[in-house]
């Protein structure tokens, strides 16, 4: 039998990107190889997001273009997988009838079966949830200094604006010698950062009754040997104990970075969405999270245009990037998800006062980063040096201790090319910087 080929794109978060590399990896086991285009796919698959309305027009826009390609070549398998399936399951099937295969996002991890079983029947809808914490598998990761590594899935929190709990189910964490095997897998194959993830990251451990928590699982990854830097995403402003930030503290290997959304300034609007804090809660945090950490890099997200958003209530959320300074921060117009509790509620907000509103957020971000980064010229950072920069390729990009995008010469004063730099911690002093990048030397 001549080898198969598969074709997926990723949509969405870095949840969706480690599923993808876990499809692969299961796919390579039965012979198939990873292709570059459709064209050249006998099975072609999205990895698809349900969190907002512009990533599932993009998915249905290209099953518009396959439905040709498929008449012409009728072998081929059409699959969606991820949110977008579990959210939608059969309706996918009745509106794009040339779709093969649905698979939810705990079954992706069966694909290759899956696979099989369109031998014997037109169509396969799987899309029950599964036991996360029984599983174990490889990914199929390419080359480079980090990898992602969920350790949770699935959230309680239920805000009402969000699909998670319906896509991705209940919350439910692996148990820490899995994770901590894997780790020690990726740094034998020459990855030395991992980032963990999580809806909400920061509550890992409570499903698994035995008192692990997100601290006591950093602690254990710190003492891999190989390992240089430890990341995780996202997290909840609940769920951000004193332990937690005290092991960041006092674990160098942890990147000092919280990405903590706040949504929203507003209290009226954080009870609409059902956030479960108020604004001083979170400021709160902010202000235990630097007594803990003075440096440590905070970002966050904020939705705007929520149903009923007054512009009192907007003032408020721009007076809370004010005060706090986010060294980063992710701006999203509401758009109504179906079957969600905020679906009930009238989308009120005209689409000019949202993008006036996001762009508003953007450009008080820039402002702040712009800020904040000039302030750090003559300063030494320590950065993890991930590769060459997508911009130019005579420089070298990395991360700081937190999270801020440092980008220093490819090439060392005697001209030669510097690669192994890449993978290793070093020392730049900043020299310039734009909103939203650092430029230096290495010391």
């Amino acid at each position: 039998m001549s080898e198969r080929g598969v074709f997926i794109e990723t949509f969405g978060c870095q949840m969706n990107l480690a599923d993808t590399e876990v499809v692969l990896a299961r796919l390579a086991e039965q012979g198939w190889r990873t292709v570059p285009t459709s064209a050249e796919a006998d099975l072609v698959l999205f990895n698809t997001c349900a969190v907002r309305d512009h990533a599932e027009h993009k998915v249905r826009s290209r099953l518009g273009v396959l439905r040709e390609e498929k008449k012409a070549r009728p072998g081929m398998k059409i699959g969606i997988m991820g949110c977008m399936a579990q959210r939608e399951k059969e309706a996918l099937v009745r509106q794009f009838p040339h779709v093969d295969l649905v698979v939810g996002t705990d079954q992706f991890v069966r694909m290759p079966q899956l696979v099989a079983e369109l031998d014997r029947q037109e169509h396969v809808v799987a899309t029950d949830f599964g036991d996360f914490e029984a599983e174990s598998w490889s990914a199929l990761r390419t080359e480079g200094v980090n990898a992602w590594v969920p350790v949770m899935r699935g959230c309680n929190y239920n805000c009402t604006y969000c699909v998670v709990p319906m896509t991705r189910g209940r919350e439910k964490s692996r148990p820490p010698q899995q994770v901590e095997d894997e780790v020690r897998r990726l740094v034998d194959e020459g990855f030395v950062q991992v980032t963990l993830l999580g809806q909400t990251v920061d509550s890992y451990g409570k499903t698994l009754g035995d008192g692990t928590t997100l601290a006591s699982l950093l602690r254990r990854l710190h003492a891999i040997p190989g390992l240089r830097r430890i990341r995780f995403v996202t997290s909840h402003p609940k769920d951000i104990t004193d332990e937690l930030l005290e092991t960041m503290r006092d674990h160098p290997k942890v990147a000092r970075h919280l990405h903590v959304p706040a949504q929203s300034g507003s209290d009226r609007i954080l009870r609409l969405m059902s956030r479960r804090y108020t604004r001083d809660e979170y400021l709160r945090f902010v202000e235990r999270a630097r007594t803990f950490m003075p440096d440590v890099e905070l970002l966050s997200d904020f939705i705007v245009g929520f149903p009923r958003e007054s512009d009192e209530d907007f003032a408020a959320t721009v007076s809370l990037m004010d005060e706090v300074r986010f060294h980063g921060s992710y701006t999203f117009m509401y758009s109504e998800r179906p079957r969600t509790p905020s679906a009930n509620l009238p989308d009120d907000i005209p689409d000019a006062v949202k993008k006036a509103r996001c762009n508003h957020l953007l450009d008080l971000q820039l402002t702040h980063q712009e800020a904040y980064h000039t302030a750090m010229h003559g300063r030494t950072v320590q950065v993890l040096v991930e590769g060459p920069s997508k911009s130019d390729p005579e420089m070298l990009h990395g991360r700081s201790e937190g999270n801020l995008n440092v980008v220093l010469p490819r090439r060392g004063a005697d001209g030669a090319v510097r690669e192994d730099l890449v993978g290793r911690i070093v020392p730049v002093r900043i020299e310039r910087s734009t909103s939203l990048t650092l430029f230096g030397s290495q010391t």
